[in-house]
């Protein structure tokens, strides 16, 4: 199940179907390639779309018809790298398939994703720390779009943590839980307890699991 970023009312622009395959499609996916890079090297605040447009060898106003903002850029490279929160694309919160996830297996599966792409997110949390706008913004959608995730998850099959603490405030504490995992590791503090990133995103999800099992 992908999740989907909650925007507040931020238009796309229009294209013509022919725009949204063929050419378009290309030059869309190239302008995200070089924005990446640029971002990856000068940061989010660093990366004017001016430079992006002379990099991608457009005007900016052929860059502006792309994206119309650097929020909306930012936002698009997040998507084409798979960033987390807006997949988790193991989970099934419907319980078709294999099933309903576990707890364990919600917040595994996010991590592991966040892992996936880890120099990108570290990139976005370095920026969002030192009070870069655009990455706080986007950053703030993101978050609150998995958190969500996990309350719904919560609501729906752990009705005992809802009724004793609120589903809201158990995803906090869990998102909290993520994000701290993620910071640590990229830190250096836990990066010896496992070299297998998967075996530490286990690990650490199956901790919270059972901090929080349901009263015999």
């Amino acid at each position: 199940m992908a999740l989907e970023i909650r925007t507040k009312g931020r238009g796309q622009p229009e294209r013509s179907a022919a725009e949204g395959q063929g050419e378009g499609s290309a030059t869309r996916r190239r302008i995200l390639r070089i924005a990446l890079t640029l971002m990856s090297q000068r940061g989010v605040d660093g990366t004017s779309m001016r430079d992006l447009a002379s990099a991608a060898d457009l005007n900016v106003a052929s860059l502006y018809h792309y994206f119309p903002s650097k929020r909306d850029l930012l936002e698009a490279v997040l998507v084409e790298q798979g960033v987390l929160p807006l997949q988790a694309p193991l989970i099934d919160l419907d319980g078709a398939g294999t099933g309903e996830p576990s707890l364990a297996d919600l917040l595994t599966d996010i991590l592991v994703s966040m892992f996936e792409v880890e120099d990108f997110v570290r990139l976005m949390i370095g920026e969002a720390m030192r009070g870069e706008s655009t990455a706080r913004a986007v950053g703030l959608d993101l978050f609150t779009s998995f958190q969500d995730h996990i309350e719904e998850w919560i609501a729906k099959n752990r009705p005992d943590l809802d009724e004793r603490s609120g589903a809201g405030d158990v995803a906090r504490f869990l998102s909290a839980m993520v994000v701290g995992v993620f910071v640590l590791h990229s830190a250096g503090v836990i990066s010896g307890e496992s070299d297998d990133l998967a075996a530490l995103s286990l690990q650490r999800a199956g901790e919270a699991a059972n901090i929080l099992r349901p009263p015999d």
